[in-house]
């Protein structure tokens, strides 16, 4: 029995050592950070097998919530239990938190010096161009397929007039092409449950619109300049992107806003990823439905992103910097391997020395 808990103890820091590791370097975005969970435990550590982790994979994306955190949970609970998966879980996200934190803390004392409104303006225009670099994976493979930019057109256009909407376009273009011609019989039905949580689908990037609905919007918790810092520092820190709401949440109610925010993000996608998907992986690995499910799905992200940042770059102001380091950084992040941590505030520093010598 003694060797036994040594060797579950072992486990659970094997897996705590590598995500923390993961989440303080694991910059690029929630596919960079899947791919190097597939290199070291899959090829490296053989913690599961390539097949089995390519079909759960294909699952966990169809699933809502961030793709990366819920990888790190599935794989750390195969590996080391409940316990490893809560492990992995927070050692992925602790080093981003703690950074986020920081951000919102400081910031606020510095941001009356002259230096950073065009240092934050260069910082938030770059953001903008990472996110709409980062839809590159999420497109991949459906670049010349007319239904699905069709698609994403539908879904942008009524995100634009209805931006409350978002999650029911996301379910409701999942459900369409899986069921074809019968979803709008069954749209009374999937609204009922689809009101039963709050869901994000592919990406952390899917977030953007709904915080920017809510958070802004509707509730006005934030103004739009407060919120795109939040969103500039989520991208410039490691780990899943949708830390973004530790910063929101310490903006409102300070630590325990940044806390509860931070577990209201993460815990739906834990749940799942330790309780009943593993159950049900093998069974549904494969199933032909699940390709279509997540074709619809991920046209229903790509298309409320793109409205977001035409919104969010409409508050900072077209002007010919913005649109410049908009346009390099969306360049920059699809066509080079540049880190993206440093992309952000490089777009900040350029735009702080060409205000000065203006």
């Amino acid at each position: 029995m003694e060797n036994e808990n040594r060797k579950i103890l072992n486990s659970i820091k094997e897996v705590f050592i590598y995500f923390l590791k993961l989440g303080a370097l694991g910059f690029g975005g929630p596919l960079a950070l899947v791919s190097n969970m597939q290199k070291h435990c899959v090829e490296e550590k053989n913690w599961i097998s390539q097949e089995e982790f390519t079909s759960t994979f294909a699952l966990i994306k169809a699933m809502p919530g961030p793709v990366a955190f819920m990888t790190a949970v599935f794989l750390s609970r195969h590996r080391a239990g409940f316990f490893g998966a809560l492990a992995g879980g927070i050692a992925l996200n602790l080093p981003a938190f703690i950074l986020m934190v920081l951000f919102s803390l400081f910031f606020s004392s510095l941001s009356h010096l002259s230096f950073m409104h065009p240092l934050m303006l260069g910082m938030q225009a770059t953001a903008l161009g990472v996110i709409l670099g980062s839809l590159k994976g999420l497109i991949k493979g459906n670049e010349k397929n007319v239904l699905f930019w069709s698609l994403v057109i539908i879904a942008g256009t009524i995100n634009y007039f209805h931006p409350n909407l978002e999650p029911m376009i996301i379910i409701g273009f999942g459900m369409m092409m899986i069921l074809k011609g019968k979803f709008f019989d069954l749209g009374a039905m999937t609204l009922v449950f689809f009101k039963a949580g709050s869901l994000v689908f592919g990406s952390g990037l899917a977030i953007v619109p709904m915080l920017e609905h809510d958070v802004v919007t509707k509730y006005h918790w934030l103004t739009q300049s407060e919120f795109l810092d939040a969103l500039a520092f989520g991208q410039m820190t490691p780990g899943p992107v949708v830390i973004t709401a530790t910063y929101i949440g310490h903006k409102m109610y300070g630590y325990p806003g940044a806390v509860l925010a931070t577990l209201a993000i993460f815990s739906a996608s834990f749940f799942h990823m330790t309780t009943w998907f593993p159950l049900v992986v093998k069974k549904l690995s494969g199933k032909s439905w699940i390709k279509d499910f997540v074709f619809g799905a991920v046209a229903g992200v790509v298309g409320p992103i793109l409205v977001a940042v035409f919104k969010l770059g409409n508050g900072l102001g077209y002007t010919p910097l913005t649109l410049t380091l908009l346009c390099a950084a969306f360049l920059i992040t699809l066509k080079t391997k540049f880190p993206l941590w440093a992309v952000i505030p490089l777009g900040g520093i350029i735009s702080l020395v060409l205000t000065f010598f203006s």
